[in-house]
């Protein structure tokens, strides 16, 4: 096994520190960044309308069409099962968005 140099540990540990700062910042921005998704501003109607005629039909799509992929390749179970969670979770995030952000502004 190679030993790492010291110096590659110390610009490895700024990266780790730097990304970790970077995410925390991230974390506290999003909720005015997401106030396009509350029910009373302009962007509400933008997610609906991509929740209803963008994501679910794609999301749907994915699944019909992974589900068949699985039946040919039986390997592609797994990934399968991936498309059918991804797709459930962000249709349920676009779904519920201004109740997550009431429980959120509200503390």
């Amino acid at each position: 096994m190679r030993k790492i140099p010291k110096e590659s540990r110390r610009a490895a540990n700024h990266v780790a520190i730097t990304a970790t700062v970077v995410t925390v910042l991230a974390v506290l921005l999003v909720p005015e960044v997401a106030l396009a998704q509350a029910a009373d501003m302009p962007g509400a109607q933008l997610l609906l309308f991509a929740r209803n005629y963008i994501i679910a039909p794609i999301a749907l799509f994915a699944i019909v069409i992974s589900g068949v992929a699985a039946f040919i390749r039986p390997e592609m179970i797994r990934a399968s099962g991936y498309v059918a969670v991804i797709a459930v979770i962000l249709y349920f995030i676009l779904a519920n968005a201004d109740r997550v952000l009431q429980v959120l502004r509200a503390g």
